[in-house]
């Protein structure tokens, strides 16, 4: 049986670099992209080692400008792109905003204009579920429509799927845009973490407050909810490469667009994570309130994801504790990430 071959944008990424493990494990060769700007060549180098390069080769390419032609004139075999490649630091985005509209949007859309010159029609948006905007009711499901999002970031991904909403009108490609929410954990070895030096996620900044690694601050706005912090669906990280493997799938096999969510169908506020890794790591740990707040922010939001489960068969099955364990595992080994 022929190999497939997929493209990876921001590969070199936190969610990007599992996906790219786990699109290896299931058989593909992977075409990794990436301008290392956020990312890193070392998860993938350990990837190459694990794998070997003839089945994960990677580019060093920069999406904004004519990147994304040329791996693909030099890479003739790809079938399919999965994209991650994106800026999303939702703080950021509402400080200097023009930064995420270059990169986001018009990075996606000459990747998509690459992709149909190559005669590429079948794409995986990583999008998020800030295009819902301030859902009232959570949890939400794919039929809600999509509404002002409250940051620069939001904004960005809800135009890239009104950009591929149209490619599918005009049938000029096939699409899938996964709407997740907040992603934690590594692998399950632990060795695929999130590797940014400043990492602003929140569980996490709180298992590397826990490891002594550096100070821990609360730097959300106050909110209407129960305890006050924000309410997020926390879903791990190798569920959620699983469920792009699996978006891809059945994108090949029916060739139909669809948007899913991919989430744990239930919310957890910010202190309840908090104190939840105190439990976990047995680390009673200082907090304390960040100088500055984010802007941007929604009071609660999580995935209803019968759609993903019905359609896609695909259901998040790794907890918030193993989220910790994997997490504290991949800290304790890369203090300072990569």
């Amino acid at each position: 049986m022929t190999t497939k071959t997929l493209m990876v944008t921001g590969a070199g990424g936190y969610i990007g670099s599992n996906s790219v493990e786990v699109l290896l494990q299931s058989g593909y060769r992977v075409v990794a992209v990436d301008n290392f700007s956020q990312g890193f060549r070392e998860p993938l180098e350990m990837l190459q080692n694990e794998h070997g390069e003839d089945k994960l080769v990677v580019y060093t390419s920069d999406l904004t400008e004519s990147g994304a032609h040329e791996v693909m004139k030099q890479e003739p075999e790809i079938e399919g792109i999965m994209h991650f490649a994106a800026l999303l630091n939702v703080g950021e985005s509402m400080l200097v905003p023009e930064k995420y509209f270059t990169n986001n949007i018009i990075g996606t859309q000459r990747l998509l204009h690459a992709a149909i010159d190559q005669g590429i029609s079948r794409f995986i948006f990583s999008s998020s579920c800030t295009v819902y905007g301030d859902i009232k009711n959570p949890p939400v499901d794919e039929t809600a429509p999509l509404q002002r999002p409250a940051s620069a970031y939001g904004h960005t991904k809800k135009m890239c799927e009104e950009i591929l909403q149209w490619y599918d009108q005009l049938d000029k490609l096939k699409y899938i845009s996964l709407r997740y929410f907040n992603v934690c954990g590594a692998n399950d070895a632990g060795t695929l973490g999130d590797a940014k030096r400043e990492t602003f996620g929140l569980m996490q900044n709180a298992v590397k407050g826990a490891l002594g690694i550096r100070p821990f601050e609360f730097n959300y706005q106050e909110v209407d909810t129960p305890d006050g912090s924000p309410i997020r669906d926390y879903i791990n990280v190798v569920d959620l490469a699983i469920g792009h493997v699996k978006a891809y799938e059945y994108l090949e096999s029916n060739n139909t667009s669809d948007a899913f969510n991919l989430g744990t169908g239930h919310g957890t506020s910010v202190l309840e994570i908090v104190n939840t890794i105190k439990e976990v790591l047995g680390a009673d740990f200082p907090t304390k309130p960040a100088a500055s707040r984010r802007t941007g922010e929604i009071p609660q939001i999580f995935a209803d994801a019968a759609h993903a489960k019905e359609v896609l068969g695909w259901v998040a099955t790794r907890d918030i504790k193993k989220s910790i364990e994997t997490m504290a595992v991949f800290y304790k080994n890369h203090p300072n990430g990569w």
